[in-house]
């Protein structure tokens, strides 16, 4: 097959691909959902079948592999990598999302994956074709262009619009496959530079942020200078130059049909815009779109060749995609500053060969003294022929770095934004009207504390006084909308009622979390040392190529069974009885039991955790008795990680090796206490080990570290309301605290906190010439409540002094009372002419 032939045959086969999915919908009745694709009538089954009966006859006429018509020549050594098989095909379906726009042919993911679920060798011969022929085809580089407006920019500029490429499904799905073996490549043989952390597994902002500090703190802590330049690229992504991408690629000496069909989805890509005259389209001759699944790892591909640059000691350059940050320290300043303009010019000489530009008005540089009390130093630091601009102050991946480290404008910013989401939340949930208050809490939780505590491990690890007092006015706000309080309620009692932790407390706690159980790094956290190597830690990708992991065609759970039994089997459990915590398997052969073993965990580890080491201890024993040997297990969650391709889980990974190793290995799923013999034996021997089993040792769970540091935070939670001094009222009823809401109404926080609708309060705060009641004595929640005539239909009984902080308890306690508390104080807001005194001013009005 010539190339011309070969371009218009793989254009002809996503043509048919596409008339097949479009016959496919078509069937589909109208009121069918998409979301209810499961069903498909026999109608469509046979329609199915038959295009893919024309479709297999289709790829057949194509016998030889051609080269592919674009410039560049394929690699005269190209290995051919084993095809994509159903597996491999299905962990990208199970992973696409179904809500994505799709591309120019109106075909989503949705319609994908019920072909794939009702004729999986429609899309396995198509993808396996396009991989023989290392051609993507041409109708599937065609992008849609949507334009959104950046925030807050001008719309009559069109630099102001983010431009999103909506690509043909089909396509994506095969670029997802490519992309998996080409990583598969990059981790096997570790090319992927340490100091990107952008679209990397098992690396976020937040360690970019921290090792960036670390070593800024280190200079410092070393007496030297410190100069950090953030660089802006202007448009990195749409800028970006395919023979840049192509040379890449070359460089990574990965020849193979995998690596020649992704480089052949850089010829002939077009993008179209719909426009008032009508669609236009034009072809694309550089740049990765956003929307493209390989965009981002085509440019950390060529940032990569930056970041390997030999940079002289003191100069260290890190990227988050292509956020770049070059970072110089040094004994002197005149050094510094040489340093600096040496690393740019290595810098600019990789952005003039890739025909990247920086943007001079985002790129600043920030000088940290080495002497806290220096003179501002004003450097000549260029780039090329222009000055870069010094700042104060840089924003890196979302955290305002100032000069004095002290992350004061961050904070500042963090109020200003928290304003913002606040003044939103007010439109629709006002004190007593708009969104319940469980919703406004859960919003607060979910929504407005992550915003804040974002990055919290890199600036809340030692919070001062002055952040503390900050962090407290920032969460008063909210805690007002929540509980619909009073303005001049203690922001200690309305933390304590409605279960929420200071945000101080909560942002150290967040900080220590993130810094020993995601970034493996030791920790001291109110007086107790945490040491990462105690806590299960993210465990990196695994090395198993797509192709290679079969693991799902070996293991059945949800009531299956492996179809062929044999003569030894082998039944796991684990068990937690106590807090004691145990793990267990016997082997049965013949219908005799051969073969037991037990051990016995740590009380922190979980019973997920012995079940896997059962499992873990029973494929090595099955490892070894070159036989047959099907392993029987009551968990499902354990077999699901079993099969699972990406899993961070170390003992995990080292099961699915041996499993890998041996084809003679089977596990299955039985349900527990059915009076299966094995699964029994073994449920037993699990119960046993808990305390005669042999010891073993696993790294804690990180919810036993979130429960570690939910004790602490708590225990210090507590000791800041023990010793405050505001909310006291409060403190003689909720004397202990808890991260649970009390669910007190509005008008029971005002009855218990006292700021509410009674005279001893306006006069205290100003609002009235008096505290007396209309009826003579002090008007206070205590006496509306008991005493008054006024409210006589509201009273309770009266308490004796020696139990009046009883009968607070008692009160806000019983649903019953608290209704008519409730009462009570509408009453009382409703009448406050009728209850004050004689001699008033006019009477306040709640915030």
């Amino acid at each position: 097959m010539t190339s011309s032939q070969q371009t218009c045959f793989a254009s002809g086969l996503v043509d048919y691909a596409l008339l097949l999915c479009r016959k496919f919908v078509s069937k589909l009745p109208h009121e069918v959902c998409y979301d209810k694709l499961i069903s498909i009538q026999v109608s469509i089954l046979i329609t199915v079948q038959k295009c893919r009966d024309l479709w297999v006859e289709l790829l057949k006429s194509s016998t030889h592999k051609t080269p592919t018509p674009f410039q560049r020549q394929p690699q005269n050594q190209t290995a051919r990598e084993e095809a994509f098989t159903k597996n491999e095909i299905a962990r990208i379906m199970q992973k696409v999302p179904i809500k994505k726009a799709p591309g120019y042919d109106g075909i989503d993911f949705i319609i994908f994956k019920t072909i794939f679920r009702t004729n999986p060798d429609i899309l396995i011969t198509f993808y396996n074709k396009c991989l023989s022929l290392q051609c993507f085809p041409n109708p599937l580089k065609t992008g849609v262009i949507v334009l959104f407006l950046k925030k807050g920019k001008n719309k009559s500029d069109i630099k102001s619009y983010r431009p999103v490429s909506l690509l043909p499904t089909l396509g994506k799905i095969l670029e997802k496959l490519l992309l998996e073996r080409l990583n598969h490549h990059l981790r096997r043989n570790n090319l992927q530079h340490p100091n990107q952390y952008g679209f990397r597994t098992n690396r976020s902002t937040e360690e970019a942020i921290l090792d960036l500090l670390d070593k800024i703190n280190s200079a410092k802590n070393s007496n030297q200078h410190a100069l950090m330049i953030s660089l802006d690229i202007k448009g990195a992504f749409d800028h970006l130059q395919y023979t840049s991408i192509k040379n890449s690629l070359d460089n990574l000496k990965y020849h193979s049909n995998t690596l020649e069909t992704l480089i052949d989805i850089l010829t002939n890509r077009k993008v179209a815009i719909n426009t008032s005259q009508g669609p236009a389209t034009w072809n694309q001759q550089q740049g990765c779109p956003q929307g493209s699944c390989t965009g981002p790892a085509f440019w950390n591909l060529v940032a990569d060749e930056v970041l390997q640059q030999d940079w002289p000691q003191g100069v260290h350059l890190q990227a988050f995609a292509d956020d770049f940050v070059i970072l110089v320290n040094a004994g002197s300043k005149q050094e510094v500053k040489n340093l600096a303009n040496k690393a740019l010019q290595t810098f600019k000489t990789w952005t003039d060969k890739h025909k990247l530009e920086i943007s001079l008005d985002k790129t600043y540089y920030l000088h940290i003294n080495k002497n806290r009390s220096g003179p501002i130093w004003y450097s000549g630091i260029k780039w090329g022929q222009n000055n870069i601009k010094r700042a104060s102050v840089i924003k890196y991946l979302g955290v305002l770095i100032d000069d004095k480290l002290n992350f004061a404008a961050h904070l500042s910013a963090i109020k200003d934004k928290s304003l913002i989401i606040h003044q939103g939340l007010k439109n629709v949930a006002g004190t007593s009207w708009g969104l319940s208050k469980n919703i406004r809490r859960q919003l607060y939780l979910t929504v407005v504390e992550k915003v804040i505590l974002y990055a919290s491990a890199a600036w809340a690890h030692n919070i001062t006084a002055r952040q503390q007092r900050l962090l407290c006015s920032i969460q008063r706000k909210f805690l007002l909308n929540i509980t619909g309080a009073y303005n001049t309620t203690p922001t200690a009692a309305l933390q304590v009622i409605e279960g929420l932790m200071p945000l101080h407390i909560k942002a150290k706690m967040q900080s220590t979390l993130v810094r020993v159980g995601r970034l493996g790094r030791n920790c001291d956290y109110e007086g107790t040392h945490f040491d990462h190597e105690s806590y299960e830690q993210p465990s990196p990708p695994s090395t198993i190529h797509p192709a290679l992991f079969s693991l799902e065609d070996r293991i059945t759970h949800g009531g299956q069974v492996p179809s062929n039994r044999t003569p030894t089997e082998v039944y796991t459990d684990g068990s937690k009885i106590n807090d004691q915590t145990g793990s267990a398997f016997c082997v049965i052969a013949n219908e005799a039991i051969t073969k037991t073993w037990k051990a016995k965990l740590s009380p922190a580890n979980t019973v997920f955790q012995a079940e896997m080491l059962a499992l873990k201890a029973a494929i090595e024993w099955a490892n070894t008795a070159n036989e047959d040997v099907n392993i029987w297990s009551d968990s499902e969650s354990s077999l699901q990680a079993l099969k699972s391709f990406n899993v961070k889980s170390k003992i995990t990974q080292e099961a699915q090796m041996t499993l890998l190793e041996n084809a003679r290995i089977r596990l299955g799923w039985v349900k527990a206490h059915t009076g299966i013999k094995g699964n029994e034996i073994a449920d037993t021997l699990a119960k046993e080990a808990t305390t005669d089993g042999i010891p073993a040792s696993l790294p804690f769970p990180k919810s036993f570290l979130k429960k570690q540091l939910l004790q602490l935070s708590l225990s210090r939670w507590q000791a800041e309301w023990d010793n405050g001094e505001t909310g006291r009222s409060v403190y003689s009823i909720i004397p202990k605290i808890s991260n649970k809401q009390l669910h007190w109404s509005r008008e029971c926080i005002q009855f218990a906190t006292g700021h509410g609708p009674f005279p001893s309060y306006l006069k205290r705060f100003g609002l009235h010439s008096t505290d007396y009641c209309g009826c003579g004595e002090i008007g206070n929640p205590l006496h509306y409540a008991t005493r008054c005539p006024l409210t006589l239909s509201y009273h309770h009984k009266e308490p004796s002094p020696q139990f009046i902080v009883h009968w607070w308890k008692s009160a806000l306690s019983r649903k019953l009372s608290r209704r008519n508390i409730d009462n009570l104080i509408t009453f009382l807001a409703t009448n406050e002419d009728l209850i004050k005194s004689q001699n008033t001013t006019p009477s306040h009005t709640p915030a």
